[in-house]
């Protein structure tokens, strides 16, 4: 399984929201990669999941999450993909 985050761009919000994700992915081994609107990656997924809202946290092609969660909040939708 691999998580994918994009990012709207070098924020402070954003970047809390990548150390949340990272940390909670990591924790449970899920590989973890990141990805910002203004690389080519970014933007093609974003337009073929036809993404609007930012950050948001990507599995199996589906967008999970958008906005900033809590630590909490993140876990619990983690451990949610593991079963």
């Amino acid at each position: 399984m691999k998580a994918v985050l994009i990012l709207a761009g070098p924020y402070s919000s954003c970047i809390a929201t990548q150390n949340i994700w990272q940390d909670s992915c990591s924790r449970h081994d899920i590989e973890f990669e990141i990805h910002d609107l203004t690389d080519n990656i970014g933007k093609e997924l974003a337009e073929k999941l036809n993404v609007k809202s930012f950050p948001a946290l990507i599995v199996n092609n589906k967008v999970i999450a958008v906005g900033h969660p809590d630590e909490q909040a993140a876990e619990k939708l983690i451990q949610t993909l593991e079963l």
